[in-house]
């Protein structure tokens, strides 16, 4: 009796830490265009910063493709759905206040990098880099630039 006892325990335990290890949350800590991303998943024992194993680009590679890497400090979550951390699986994980969202506007669509903002609004996309604004609509087309050269 005390064996199953001892048996059950320690499988309550192990089925304790698979679970633990199924979903963690992190900043990128880490990126190597070849190895992929490393989290930061907190403060380890001997003091330093526990990091995560590498884990390969979340990006989506079928019919379309897209490619919008991951950078330092970007809030990411990992599943591991047997709980084995090597394993896992990276997925966006939303806004920190370093990183905060583009846009409020739920029917807008934004990608922004640097100067650089593409937005796309039902029929209409505005590209604006620094003070030059192209909109681009069905009927229309709107240039803002201090210089336009048309060649």
């Amino acid at each position: 009796m005390f064996d199953v006892i001892v048996g059950t325990k320690l499988d309550l335990e192990m089925l304790k830490t698979a679970f633990a290890n199924a979903l963690k949350v992190g900043p990128v800590a880490e990126v190597d265009p070849a190895k992929g991303y490393r989290l930061d998943l907190g403060t380890a024992s001997d003091g330093g910063r526990h990091l995560s194993p590498w884990y390969p680009h979340p990006e989506s590679g079928g019919a379309t493709r897209t490619w919008v890497p991951l950078s330092k400090g970007q809030i990411v979550g990992v599943m591991n759905p047997a709980g084995d951390p090597r394993k896992g699986v990276l997925f966006r994980a939303g806004f920190s206040g370093q990183a905060p969202p583009p846009s409020q506007d739920l029917g807008e669509n934004v990608f922004t990098l640097g100067a650089v903002r593409i937005s796309i609004t039902g029929d209409t996309v505005t590209l604006t880099i620094g003070d030059t604004i192209i909109t681009i609509a069905a009927d229309r087309i709107v240039m803002d630039a201090g210089r336009i050269d048309i060649g």
